[in-house]
């Protein structure tokens, strides 16, 4: 199956599906194809009932790219999580189907795919725009995972070189002070508590928004990280998080008194309710005790910025400012790697350790110091 658009002479588009049939009694290919759609939803949803009318069966059995990853994929909802399945869906939708998905899978040689990722690079994304070379090689990656899967062995097929970024695709990191001026002002706010587990403890937002009173010890001073409310396609899901990410984290008095400060707000809350009152245990929901969506706390979280007058800096962000300000402190990297929930410690020491200015001029002036006077020498 195929889904795509092409542009009309009076500039407009129009989206296609074509969905490649089992070979004839004659051997000669078949195809189904329908055009004049006004989007790629529309294309999507009678592609959909399209398969349904011939038969998922039939269509599955044509050996085509399309319909051996659509094969692939239904096999891998036994051991994937259903999110990580919801990407590999997506990219393989988006990127591979269009450009491949009518060719035969067993003829497909490393050539084919190469041309690929050199038209995703070109013209891959939203309206023709250029893919940048971090999401082809995950790409190559989710193919390289079917085509082993599928007994197809293409070696040595290229992929783009990947992209240095200093800034790894964030918006910054805070420095102590920037922190303390944040939470200050939000020392009032519902989600006071949230942004503090964010920044202190290093929380994602999964992680805030399926966190649950069951899972917090107030008197020993530990959250236990055993549950997330997470985005996959267009629903909400809640699971363990994987790997080391499932983890107990240590918080100190003055994060146990803020929530502790919290949960009695959350208890008046509850008795002025009443019966309207929906109790799931959530730590952060909603007034009447139902949990929020997630990317609630990512929207409040830009709006929290712009109020505190701080350098507005994603959700996210808050764990590399949680790191770095771990690190500046002296706080041991294993350390900081358990407390974040790190499989890997270069991720740590990488992607989520940063050097602040002020880490800078304390190294400029220790090395001036370590020198003596050299000025004078020269």
């Amino acid at each position: 199956m195929t889904v795509g658009s092409y542009e009309l002479s009076n500039g407009k588009t129009n989206w296609y599906f074509v969905i490649d049939l089992p070979v004839g009694e004659d051997g000669k290919r078949r195809q189904h194809k329908r055009r004049g759609f006004p989007s790629m939803g529309a294309a999507e949803k009678a592609e959909t009932e399209a398969r349904k009318a011939y038969g998922e069966a039939a269509i599955g059995a044509d050996g085509s790219v399309a319909a051996e990853l659509a094969g692939w994929l239904s096999e891998r909802e036994l051991d994937v999580e259903e999110t990580t399945l919801d990407n590999y869906r997506n990219i393989i939708r988006m990127y591979v189907i269009p450009h491949i998905g009518g060719r035969q899978l067993y003829n497909i040689d490393k050539r084919v795919i190469q041309d690929m990722y050199k038209t995703l690079l070109k013209e891959g994304g939203a309206k023709k725009n250029p893919l940048s070379a971090t999401t082809v090689r995950t790409t190559h990656r989710v193919l390289q995972k079917a085509f082993k899967d599928l007994g197809i062995n293409l070696e040595n097929v290229r992929q783009p070189r990947p992209v240095d970024r200093e800034d790894h695709g964030r918006k910054g990191v805070w420095s102590p002070m920037q922190s303390k001026t944040f939470l200050r002002f939000h020392k009032d706010a519902r989600l006071y508590a949230a942004w503090g587990l964010a920044i202190v403890a290093g929380l994602r937002r999964g992680e805030l928004a399926g966190l649950k009173w069951a899972k917090v010890d107030l008197e020993l001073g530990i959250v236990y990280v055993h549950n997330q409310r997470t985005i996959s396609g267009k629903k909400v899901i809640e699971k363990s998080p994987k790997g080391k990410s499932r983890r107990a984290v240590a918080i100190g008095p003055a994060m146990v008194k803020v929530l502790r400060a919290h949960k009695a707000r959350q208890a008046q809350e509850k008795a002025e309710a009443g019966l309207l009152y929906h109790d799931y245990d959530y730590v952060f929901p909603r007034e009447d005790g139902e949990p929020y969506y997630p990317r609630y706390f990512t929207d409040m979280w830009e709006k929290a910025c712009v109020e505190a007058g701080v350098p507005e800096i994603v959700l996210h962000d808050a764990r590399h400012t949680s790191a770095t300000a771990g690190a500046d402190a002296g706080v041991p990297e294993h350390v900081m790697q358990k407390r974040l929930g790190h499989a890997d410690a270069r991720t740590t020491r990488e992607v989520y350790t940063h050097v602040l200015p002020e880490s800078e001029r304390r190294a400029a002036e220790l090395m001036d110091s370590a020198l003596g006077e050299w000025d004078e020498a020269a």
